[in-house]
């Protein structure tokens, strides 16, 4: 069980469809194809909603909250400080655009293959 866990991260990293690790998941920057070219897996099955953006945004704050402040506090002139803080959020705000997609396609995979669905407090 957990080879399989780690394959299916392995293969949302890649951007490969889980179930056969070799088609593509996307068809553009953050949109799934309704279908794996390669195996046919439905992909429409899940849905990763707001899970992805939520998770990198937290994490990349997490890292970047920090170094952002030491930077800006650091800097003698008031230059050196808003150039510190302008770098300070491209960068995190590249690295969110760089991780989102792998996120997104690890969490698909992991919905596909767990048929997870929407709760609900029906028993």
């Amino acid at each position: 069980m957990e080879d399989e866990v780690i394959a299916l991260i392995k293969s949302g990293m890649k951007l490969k469809c889980g179930h056969c690790g070799q088609g593509k998941l996307f068809r553009g920057y953050l949109k799934f194809h309704d279908n794996c070219p390669n195996c046919r897996q439905d992909l429409t099955v899940a849905d990763t909603a707001d899970g992805p953006a939520f998770f990198v945004g937290f994490f990349t704050m997490i890292v970047f909250a920090p170094i952002i402040l030491v930077l800006v506090q650091s800097a003698d002139t008031i230059f050196a400080k808003i150039l510190a803080f302008i770098i300070g959020i491209v960068l995190c705000s590249l690295v969110c655009l760089i991780l989102l997609p792998p996120v997104k396609a690890i969490l698909l995979n992991l919905q596909i293959n767990y048929d997870s669905g929407e709760g609900s407090t029906d028993k």
